[in-house]
């Protein structure tokens, strides 16, 4: 059996919460499947690699890998 790597894991855990819960499209978006290319200096050992990419916040195009948690932000406080 194949263990899902941290990123493989995190896109599960998100699309399972934007499914089970009423996200805001100003606040998480799928942006589909793309290259993680040399441009991107935070992980050197996915380079080349192809990974789910997500819009945050509706300004941050993100790699899922650059995702570390997903927290719950209660807006009553």
């Amino acid at each position: 059996m194949k263990v899902p790597t941290h990123p493989e894991l995190m896109h599960m855990q998100l699309q399972a919460m934007m499914r089970d819960n009423s996200i805001p499209e100003s606040e998480l978006v799928y942006l589909g499947d793309r290259e993680y290319t040399t441009n991107y200096a935070a992980h050197p050992e996915y380079h080349g690699q192809i990974m789910p990419w997500y819009l945050v916040g509706g300004d941050h195009e993100v790699p899922v890998c650059d995702i570390d948690s997903v927290d719950q932000v209660d807006d009553d406080e």
